[in-house]
């Protein structure tokens, strides 16, 4: 494959990934959530495209040609018009402007990160609780033992992080499994979004909504989330039921080589009598 058809594939795959984005976005919502009054005789749930057109301000047939994914120029006031319209996320925003092939706007700014106690636990923690490097598939690179021993990471020959969390041993470790399955899921989405014209992500995808109903219809729903620290209970050996908090760090932001870490409760770990 020469180059410009391998550009015209990427293009035409981001315009794939825009249409399905701004329909399931659309039909999350409902009149009543923007402030609509509804007409009655829907067949269908969520927003008609005339009504987010009206919404942001934009012609009904050139929202028609942007949802479709026609070769449109748009600008940043319209994605930011469109945004408000459905009600997009911060996040969700800078995926929309991506896929429609824009530079994404500045992220808002966070609360600042520097909490001492919490950078003191990372450091003091980091090699008891369980740890992982993964690349930008999610493939993983590296596991520490606890890892290995709690999450039953790089086990059953299956060596995705995500892959796992659905049809390997790694996903039964999760108490709270369908929460961390829609965290995870909608992460990866945001990160296809940062590289959409690599094919693996598509295979991956692909691949993995054949094995698993659960992740199809959580892929369906084109959500994604940044990567935070968040709350996970693992089933741990000799334990039962413990609450980690799970914290992400890029060792290489321009490879996306991503650190997870479960950092135990009080910053120690249970220490279960493994066997």
């Amino acid at each position: 494959m020469d180059t410009t058809t391998s550009r015209s594939g990427s293009k035409k795959q981001r315009r794939n990934e825009l249409t399905h984005f701004l329909r399931s976005r659309r039909a999350a919502l409902s009149p009543a959530d923007v402030g609509m009054g509804s007409a009655g005789g829907r067949t269908r749930a969520g927003l008609r495209r005339e009504e987010v057109a009206v919404l942001a301000g934009v012609s009904a047939s050139w929202y028609a040609w942007l949802e479709q994914g026609r070769p449109i120029n748009v600008s940043d006031g319209i994605l930011d018009a469109i945004s408000r319209a459905l009600r997009l996320t911060e996040r969700e925003r800078v995926h929309l402007y991506r896929l429609a092939d824009t530079n994404p706007p500045l992220p808002a700014p966070r609360a600042d990160p520097s909490d001492t106690e919490v950078l003191q636990r990372v450091v003091d923690t980091q090699a008891s609780g369980p740890a992982c490097v993964i690349d930008r598939y999610w493939d993983i690179l590296t596991v520490n033992e606890q890892a290995a021993r709690v999450l039953h990471l790089g086990q059953d020959g299956n060596e995705n992080f995500l892959t796992g969390l659905f049809t390997g041993s790694h996903g039964r470790r999760y108490v709270d499994l369908p929460q961390v399955a829609r965290q995870m899921t909608a992460r990866f989405r945001l990160q296809t979004s940062y590289l959409a014209d690599d094919p693996r992500y598509e295979q991956i995808a692909d691949r993995l909504s054949a094995d698993s109903p659960r992740f199809a219809e959580l892929w369906a729903r084109h959500e994604v989330e940044e990567f935070v620290p968040t709350t996970v209970e693992l089933d741990h050996p000799g334990q039962g039921p413990v609450s980690y908090a799970l914290y992400t760090m890029d060792l290489d932001e321009a490879s996306s080589v991503r650190l997870l870490m479960y950092l135990p409760p009080g910053g120690t770990d249970p220490q279960p009598a493994w066997t």
